[in-house]
């Protein structure tokens, strides 16, 4: 599988298929200490999510308090064109569990969600879409498998609302992981809860940005790592307001270009610790 990967990667890269790879790299990330600290963190990367915004933070508040004392959410206003700033700024003025940052660029989802992650200060670091895909009730399903995991992720028992194509990109996504690594998820691009600790040991080493595999990319480092990673099914709700961007050709192929650059740097490693173990 090894030959067939990097086949794939390098006549892309010689075609001009795929830019190139160092135009996606991130640029390195600290996590950033703070005294002030909260049972978890969710973070909600925003763009052009006026229609949902508001009802869904209402609705995650509603949620985390049922089962947190205190909170912290983040909102990750990726330079909106719309009236997702005012509407973040406004909730984060009326409420100190909630943070704003405002990108004054587009990054898109993939680097706005490990920006959001350096910052955050809680004990437990997740995320979640503004179409609200994930019903933050079923936290009490996560949570107890976190006695035992440092990193819990949420797999879709269906996907309702799915296109033909969205569905296809995903299983062909799946099997692609699959194949190239092995750590054998039902589901590595929902919901992922992580202890803080994964996070400040990871983040820094996290190379790609792209929206389909920045959070995939981290389960692997955290698999590689050692880390307990528990899986648990979990109903996904389909968008009922605001435009889905996951499948647009420009986010795959920059998906494409960090699942084969991370596979390289993987294999490059292992084949690299194995020759110095047969000296």
């Amino acid at each position: 599988m090894a030959w067939l990967g990097g086949t794939i990667y390098a006549w892309a890269c010689i075609l001009h298929v795929f830019p190139s790879p160092t135009y996606y790299y991130l640029a390195p990330l600290a996590v950033i200490e703070s005294e002030q600290k909260t049972p978890i963190t969710v973070v909600y990367p925003a763009y052009n999510e006026e229609e949902s915004l508001e009802s869904t933070i209402r609705r995650s508040v509603q949620a985390l308090e049922k089962f947190f004392d205190s909170f912290e959410i983040i909102i990750v206003n990726d330079a909106s064109t719309d009236s997702t700033p005012a509407i973040a700024q406004r909730l984060a003025s009326v409420d100190e569990r909630i943070r704003l940052i405002n990108n004054e660029k587009n990054l898109r989802q993939g680097e706005s969600l490990l920006k959001a992650f350096a910052v955050a200060r809680g004990d437990l670091i997740t995320h979640n879409g503004v179409d609200y895909p994930f019903d933050l009730n079923d936290l009490s399903l996560i949570l107890p498998e976190l006695d035992n995991h440092d990193v819990v992720v949420a797999s879709r028992k269906g996907r309702p609302g799915y296109t033909p194509y969205r569905l296809f990109l995903s299983h062909a996504n799946l099997l692609l992981l699959h194949l190239l690594f092995d750590m054998k998820l039902r589901d590595y691009s929902f919901i992922q809860v992580y202890k803080r600790q994964v996070v400040r040991s990871l983040l820094g080493d996290m190379k790609g940005k792209s929206t389909g595999f920045a959070m995939p990319e981290l389960l692997l480092r955290a698999n590689d790592a050692g880390y307990k990673i528990g899986e648990v099914s979990i109903e996904y709700l389909p968008r009922e307001a605001g435009v889905a961007r996951a499948g647009a050709l420009k986010v795959v192929i920059a998906s494409l270009i960090d699942v084969f650059s991370y596979w390289r740097e993987r294999t490059f490693k292992r084949m690299t610790a194995t020759s110095q173990k047969g000296r």
